[in-house]
């Protein structure tokens, strides 16, 4: 009841402040959080270039312009919940995005059991505007919203080491630019410089993260392991921060495209049926298939090892074979795609005059058949080749290194946003701030629904 009190007190601001219609709410709204010194700022334009969006909003950065609230921020203290709200509601629907179908990062919110609970309530209030205004000249300006979750963990050693370091770090770089009277100041936070206060930041973070844990009930939520490097955990985000379209679309577009095969489908169906034509072709027609092998290797490979760097080749016959036993050709082209070809087959049929009429005109011609096999092949096998070896050199490192084989990284998908099922996000579970432990099964009840993990890297 809090939550929505405060809820409907911010959004009745923003209402008089702002026209409703003049509003442009983004198509998708990533929540990023994590503890402090896990690399927010730092992961902020991988995840913008990742996802495709338009622009970040920095919670913390717009309340350190307020007075009262910079102070509290620099004691380590939280913002109360209905300043931070007033200020989330306008820099993400007003300030963001001046134009439809943008796309935004909100960094540190929610941070608190109040603000998840603000988070889902704000989530309900953009859907009910989509359906309202749909099938107005507004539509654009209210889609359908999409909220993703991202937390970066570290561990309390790391993120107080981080600040640290962060202010060091920012303390040698002012003092050469005020040296050199050129170049931009860092900011320096206050908590950075005491090693208590750096404490205290993430004793704070470690206090509400049980309750922002909850968001996996209601959004996809990433899990992001922050411990190693920025490029580790760079590759981590754009593993499960990778296109899905049964998260991403809307519920009716993805119904109605659902039944279309997958491109991984058809080509493992497609293996399939390659795997039991060559069966069949060795049982069934063991003369003719062994004739379009002794075809192949005397006639084919040759072309295909002199134009080896080109990736492509074109064998052109008029063998009598083809004609005789239109089988021959399926044989060729299972033959070399069984062996990493792209093979595609056509036929051309020309009239050759054989005989003329000299009374009636009438001309005798001798049909004659030409088959064109186009063969394609990829030439980047020695790049790849060497991207295999770094990737192994990689896995032999991290085997030797126990954080590396510890990594956390996973994406919690849900119950209600399986596409088979889902129609609306459920309700606000009362009493629920210890729910998100992230076992998936520890504190539920028998038949609730809990988050499916569908990925960990």
């Amino acid at each position: 009841m809090d939550a929505q009190v405060i809820f409907e007190s911010c959004w009745r601001r923003f209402e008089e402040k702002f026209r409703l219609k003049s509003v442009h709410v983004p198509r998708e709204v990533v929540w990023l959080n994590g503890a402090p010194g896990a690399g927010k700022g730092a992961n902020t334009q991988h995840i913008l270039k990742t996802r495709g969006l338009d622009h970040s909003v920095n919670v913390s950065s717009l309340l350190q312009t307020n007075e009262s609230t910079r102070s509290m921020m620099e004691r380590g203290e939280l913002i109360p919940d209905s300043m931070v709200g007033d200020v989330v509601l306008e820099a993400l629907l007003f300030q963001a995005c001046q134009v439809p179908e943008c796309g935004v990062l909100v960094d540190g919110f929610p941070r608190t059991a109040m603000q998840v609970d603000f988070l889902k309530l704000l989530y309900d209030k953009l859907d009910e505007l989509h359906g309202i205004f749909a099938h107005t000249s507004h539509r654009n300006q209210f889609p359908r919203p999409l909220f993703k979750v991202v937390m970066l963990y570290v561990d309390e050693e790391t993120s107080i080491e981080r600040q640290l370091e962060r202010a060091k770090l920012a303390s040698v770089h002012n003092k050469r630019v005020l040296d050199a009277g050129a170049g931009q100041l860092w900011e320096q936070r206050a908590t950075d410089l005491s090693i208590e206060k750096a404490k205290k930041r993430y004793a704070i973070f470690r206090q509400h993260h049980s309750a922002v844990l909850r968001l996996k009930q209601f959004f996809p939520f990433h899990l992001i392991d922050a411990m190693g490097t920025l490029s580790e955990t760079q590759e981590a985000i754009t593993t499960e921060l990778r296109y899905q379209s049964s998260l991403d679309l809307s519920y009716e577009t993805y119904a109605a495209i659902r039944h279309l095969p997958l491109a991984r489908d058809v080509s493992q169906h497609a293996r399939q049926q390659l795997v039991m034509r060559l069966d069949s072709h060795s049982e069934k027609y063991p003369d003719l298939f062994q004739k379009v092998i002794d075809l192949i290797t005397s006639e084919i490979m040759p072309l295909v090892h002199e134009c080896g760097l080109a990736g492509r080749a074109e064998y052109a016959t008029e063998h009598r074979m083809f004609l005789e036993h239109p089988r021959a050709a399926q044989m060729l082209i299972d033959v070399l795609t069984d062996r990493g070809y792209n093979v595609s087959h056509s036929t051309e049929v020309s009239h050759v005059p054989m005989q003329i009429d000299m009374q009636t005109g009438m001309i005798k011609n001798r049909k004659e058949y030409k088959h064109r096999f186009h063969i394609n092949w990829d030439t980047k096998g020695v790049r790849e080749m060497a991207r295999a070896m770094e990737l192994a050199a990689r896995i032999s490192e991290a085997g030797g290194n126990g954080n590396a084989a510890l990594r956390i990284s996973q994406t919690y998908i849900p119950q209600h946003i399986n596409r088979e099922a889902r129609r609306a996000i459920p309700p606000l579970a009362a009493g629920a701030d210890g729910a998100g432990n992230g076992s998936g099964k520890d504190g539920k009840e028998e038949g609730s629904d809990a988050e499916h993990v569908i990925h960990g890297s």
